[in-house]
């Protein structure tokens, strides 16, 4: 029987930057948690930007925010890796160097930027729904930080090689969405989010579904049995999966999360 579920949100369940979710989500999330079933919603967003999209259900499920370095549950923090101070202090200047980019650090407060761009503010504060705000220096906040997002307009396939050839060693970059690249501490992953919540209930990959759209959902996916890409995605994530579902437009994981609460009303 399924007892975890986890779902990207970005390209998976919405539109990316997007905080508003059908509220048939709501209702069969509700009836998937009460037969027992755990949910997370697992993002490179930080956890206010989650709980603008799952507020109502926030004390039932959990998230993975940040690609899986901070989880929380029913505002309670129960994980959280935070990258090394002197790292973020070298990437942040580092990342100076790059033109025509936005750089956002996620702390378990908030989001924090220096970037003085009104269009970069309208799309993580009010797009997003981020709590946070633009700061004079990012160094300052390096001590509490637990990823760092470059946005590039150009895409990020742009700048992925760049970034992962000068940090792999160092750092775990990843691809979280069209213009967005995430960096995390090494070993951060929402695979190893995924497996830290089975551990605590005893679920194995065989009882656990997984839904994403994008490269940084690839280790999730490989901690289940029965995962599913987005038709949406980039090829490598659909080898990757075990099975495509339809996209957001039409609300495809929605008819998936309705057929196992139906598989698994027939199994009791």
């Amino acid at each position: 029987m399924i007892r975890l579920i986890v779902s990207d949100i970005d390209g998976t369940l919405v539109p990316e930057g997007v905080s508003y979710i059908n509220p048939e989500y709501l209702d069969v999330i509700r009836e998937l948690t009460d037969m027992g079933v755990q949910f997370a919603a697992a993002s490179g967003r930080q956890v206010s930007s989650i709980d603008a999209v799952f507020h109502e259900i926030g004390d039932r499920i959990y998230y993975l925010s940040d690609n899986g370095a901070y989880i929380q549950r029913d505002e309670k923090a129960l994980k959280e890796v935070c990258m090394a101070r002197e790292d973020v202090k070298e990437l942040l200047l580092d990342l100076q160097r790059i033109p025509e980019h936005h750089v956002l650090l996620s702390a378990k407060e908030g989001y924090y930027t220096d970037d003085k761009s009104s269009d970069f503010h309208n799309l993580v504060f009010e797009q997003y729904k981020g709590v946070g705000s633009v700061v004079d220096k990012l160094e300052a906040y390096a001590d509490a930080c637990i990823k760092v997002s470059l946005y590039y307009e150009k895409g990020a396939m742009m700048l992925y090689d760049l970034l992962d050839k000068r940090w792999k060693d160092r750092l775990q970059i990843y691809i979280s969405g069209a213009r967005w690249i995430d960096i995390n501490a090494q070993g951060v992953s929402k695979g190893n989010a995924v497996h830290w919540i089975q551990k605590q209930y005893g679920i194995t990959p065989e009882e656990t579904v997984v839904f994403g759209d994008n490269f940084n959902d690839i280790s999730m996916m490989e901690r289940s049995k029965r995962s599913y890409a987005s038709v949406l995605s980039h090829p490598d994530i659909k080898k990757a999966a075990d099975y495509e579902v339809a996209s957001y437009e039409v609300d495809g994981v929605l008819q998936v999360l309705k057929q196992i609460a139906e598989e698994i009303r027939n199994e009791k």
